[in-house]
């Protein structure tokens, strides 16, 4: 169908379509001179010592695990309203996710509490995911893994710009993952970052990101190497010239797009801020987000399904974020402990909306969103 008011869109214009071109132009597609520039830019936009481009957020967890050696018996704790990439990868190294809840119904970022409590003798390392761009409290949480010798991987999906006390989000654990997907505050379709400030981890998420080669096809092209080793069990995980390219126009535009971001944002706030029926997870919020999400939390009385179609029959897209991992059929199926009970992160699960927010989204579209949604919500109760 054809919405009136679209969940995100693309930041794009001619310029991406001119950078593609030149791109082609070059007759070299895969992990090139651009990717190399998109790995310096962007370790310099968040104050890291090495960037690793890679093929998606997903390669970037599941490499970042495989580098600090997490293996079968081994425990990571994990939130659980993610989306699945965040404990997938932990299955990937074989080891097993443990699901921690959400701090509370103003913040959908892990519980610290619940974290330090389900810390056990195989647990090696957790899963930090910034809920929409929001930052977790990272100074707590180092604290925590110091205490108990823990590696921090941080997914960052939602949260490229977002900062505490000039530290951006990525750099607080050993290894920071980002997503490019084409919603994410930096889109390029597919495509994924890992940064790290550990040289010897830097070395080897670049070995297992191709092959375990020890020698670049770019190397070989150029005639600076003529064979190579195999090292390392790696993967395909590279990323194209043209990704980096879209990359490289995004993370210029970065800035100014969350800037409009926390525009719309303030504007939604203001103008939902009091309405029965919902409440306005973040508010007064003490870190820096990227403004990722817009997500909204209906009262127990709302009907989320009504409440959506009535959106839908508006034209105004919305969506769920997240059905809880430990729901899913699958994790019910093949890992033992997914019956546990995280009562705050099944409650949001049963009732956040998440509000159309993306750079292109005009004052006029988040005014005619909040007049709808206060027409809206009477009708959706029960």
């Amino acid at each position: 169908m054809r919405w009136k008011v679209t969940l995100s869109d693309l930041n794009y214009d001619q310029r991406e379509r001119k950078i593609v071109d030149r791109v082609i132009k070059s007759r070299w597609l895969t992990m090139g001179e651009t990717v190399q520039r998109l790995e310096r830019e962007f370790a310099r936009f968040v104050k890291a010592k090495n960037a690793i481009a890679v093929s998606s957020g997903t390669a970037a967890l599941h490499l970042a695990l495989r580098a600090l050696e997490i293996k079968p018996g081994d425990e990571v704790l994990v939130p659980s309203l993610s989306f699945v990439a965040s404990s997938n990868a932990i299955l990937y190294v074989g080891a097993k996710p443990v699901f921690v809840d959400i701090s509370g119904l103003n913040d959908f970022n892990l519980s610290c509490d619940d974290l330090e409590r389900k810390i056990t003798p195989k647990t090696k390392a957790v899963v930090v995911v910034h809920y929409g761009g929001y930052l977790a409290d990272m100074e707590k949480i180092k604290k925590i893994a110091r205490k108990y010798r823990l590696f921090i991987v941080e997914d960052s999906a939602h949260s490229i710009g977002a900062e505490l006390n000039s530290k951006m989000a990525g750099t607080f654990g050993e290894v920071g993952c980002f997503s490019f997907f084409s919603n994410k505050n930096l889109a390029t379709g597919e495509g994924g970052m890992l940064v790290t400030d550990d040289d010897r981890l830097a070395r080897k998420l670049k070995l297992l990101r191709s092959h375990g080669m020890t020698s670049p096809t770019l190397n070989r092209h150029k005639g600076h190497a003529h064979s190579y080793d195999v090292v390392e069990l790696g993967y395909n995980y590279r990323m194209t010239e043209i990704s980096a390219a879209l990359g490289l126009l995004q993370l210029k535009k970065l800035l100014q797009a969350n800037r409009k971001r926390k525009f719309l944002t303030d504007l939604y706030v203001r103008n939902l801020e009091g309405t029965k029926g919902l409440s306005l997870p973040f508010r007064d919020y003490p870190r820096k987000s990227s403004y990722h999400l817009f997500p909204i939390l209906l009262d127990k009385n709302i009907n989320r399904k009504k409440f959506m179609e009535l959106l839908k029959r508006a034209g105004i897209q919305s969506s769920i974020h997240y059905p809880p991992i430990h729901k899913f059929s699958y994790y019910h199926k093949n890992l033992k402990g997914c019956n546990s009970k995280l009562a705050l992160t099944e409650y949001v699960g049963a009732h956040e909306v998440t509000l159309p927010l993306h750079p292109l989204l005009k004052k006029e579209e988040v005014n005619f969103v909040c007049d709808r949604i206060k027409k809206i919500i009477p009708r959706a109760i029960g």
